[in-house]
């Protein structure tokens, strides 16, 4: 998920700003949240900045979620703030191994302010 000249988060907030949304993955009992493979005892919630590339992931285990967009400006007023008052990592465009870098939301709202 990154071009050449582009880290992921970066291509991430570049690509989420092109279309104006943020993809997650949602279903009846709530929003896709993950473990961290870095830090103990914390959570994850990946996010997208297409819905294909969310969609990919709604197989097997997760085949009940569906991808759900979220304007650009609710992400990063609204939803940045409560998972950073959640102690919730990010996890921007995942690969299809559901890897990829973890992210605090302060230092992503950052990113979307600066760039």
């Amino acid at each position: 998920m990154t071009t050449e000249n582009t880290a992921p988060v970066e291509h991430f907030v570049d690509a989420s700003r092109q279309t104006g949304a943020i993809w997650g993955l949602h279903c009846k009992d709530g929003w896709v949240i993950c473990d961290s493979a870095i830090y103990e005892d914390t959570d994850v919630m990946p996010f997208w900045s297409t819905r294909e590339a969310a969609e990919i992931h709604c197989v097997d285990e997760w085949s009940e979620f569906a991808p759900v967009a979220i304007p650009l400006e609710e992400f990063v007023d609204e939803w940045l703030v409560d998972l950073a008052n959640d102690a919730v990592m990010l996890g921007p465009d995942w690969g299809d191994d559901l890897s990829g870098e973890e992210i605090e939301p302060r230092e992503l709202a950052e990113k979307f302010v600066l760039q």
